[in-house]
This record gives structure tokens, sequence and C-alpha cells, in this order.
């Protein structure tokens, strides 16, 4: 996991994801154990398949985030986010014009809007 410093958050654990047409790229955020002003960062890749996305929800499960926040081009997110909402999960959606223009955002190119973390770094 890598320890980011960031603005205040809503929520202690959380999980964003950016849904494509055969992958999902997640990114959980939670508390650091080390210290509590910063927070640990996962990013990891499933595929859009139901066995995908139980084992997302599982990774979320054993992370002990409640929530979820997607952002998807077209109707991708129509799966996910009902099979994660029927899995127990708070799920959102986001608009992706909005989260394009976030505060904070870095300018970047390559970056997965799941958790602006480079796109590469993403575990398959």
């Amino acid at each position: 996991m890598d320890e980011v410093t960031d603005e205040p958050l809503y929520r202690n654990r959380v999980c964003g994801i950016d849904i494509g047409k055969a992958q999902m790229v997640a990114t959980i955020r939670v508390p650091s154990d080390r210290d509590p002003a910063r927070r640990s960062a996962e990013t990891r890749a499933f595929a859009t398949t139901k066995r995908g996305v139980l084992a997302l929800a599982d990774w979320c499960r054993s992370w002990q985030v409640p929530a979820v926040v997607m952002e998807a081009a077209s109707d991708y997110w129509k799966g996910p986010f009902y099979r994660l909402e029927a899995e127990g999960f708070e799920c959102v959606l986001a608009d992706a014009r909005q989260v394009k223009n976030l505060p904070g955002r870095p300018k970047r190119t390559r970056l997965t809007p799941a958790g602006w973390r480079p796109a590469s770094s993403a575990a398959p």
C-alpha cells in the first residue's frame, strides 16, 4: 500500500472505481496504520464480469470499505453498480465531466480516475 497525504475525507474508507467495457480499475483508500493523518491506497484491476465484480466486493470487504464511488462511460456502470449494491455497499455514480473538473485533480495524462494514480500501476 502507498501512503498519501490528502484533503480531509468525508469517509475514512472508500473505493473509487473507473469502469470500462471489459475492465474496472479500483483504488481503495483507508487510514494509514502508521500515521492517522495519512491514507493508504491500493489500486487493482478487475474484470467487469459477475465473477470480477464479486472479487472486487470481497476485496472491499477485506479492507472494511462500506462505500464505492464509480465513474463510467456509457452504460457500463449498471452491472457493477447493481451487483455491488446487492452485496451491501453504498454506491455512488459520479459524472465523468464533473470528476475531470474536481479541484486538486492532477492534470497529468495517463491517470486512472479511480485514484488519480498512473494506470500502469494497476495490477491485472
